[in-house]
């Protein structure tokens, strides 16, 4: 079964526009590294404007093993997409950390985010030390 992405999008209401936008151009142009280059760059500036404005996450308490705030408030639960969709390791780490971003660890997420991305690039490229 695939869910398609603008399901995912549509259901999950709680994501705000900068998280669509780089779900979107990571997803919707399948192995353009063009369009992960420039979502590395939009998540580059929202994070300078998320630090120069002292923003920190929303955190919740509750079960983090099994019922984690972060992913349980989404309808279809990013893991879930993830693994419907057959998604490659570093762009689902990405949608994990993207989504996650505002309830859990805030700006350090978006910076995981980006080096799963920035790592899927490399190995697009064929870089022997994309991992690095």
């Amino acid at each position: 079964m695939s869910i398609p992405l603008e399901l995912f999008l549509h259901v999950n209401r709680d994501l705000t526009e900068f998280q669509r936008e780089v779900i979107s151009l990571v997803f919707n142009e399948e192995d353009d590294v063009g369009q992960i280059t420039l979502a590395i760059n939009k998540i580059n500036r929202h994070v300078a404007l998320l630090t120069d404005n002292g923003w920190s996450p929303t955190k919740s308490t509750g079960d983090m093993v099994n019922r984690p705030e972060h992913y349980d408030r989404f309808p279809i639960e990013p893991t879930f997409f993830i693994m419907e969709n057959s998604i490659d390791w570093l762009r689902g780490n990405f949608l994990k950390y993207v989504c996650r971003f505002p309830y859990k660890n805030g700006i350090e997420d978006l910076r995981k985010a980006m080096r799963n991305l920035a790592m899927y690039v490399r190995w697009h490229d064929m870089d022997p030390s994309w991992s690095r």
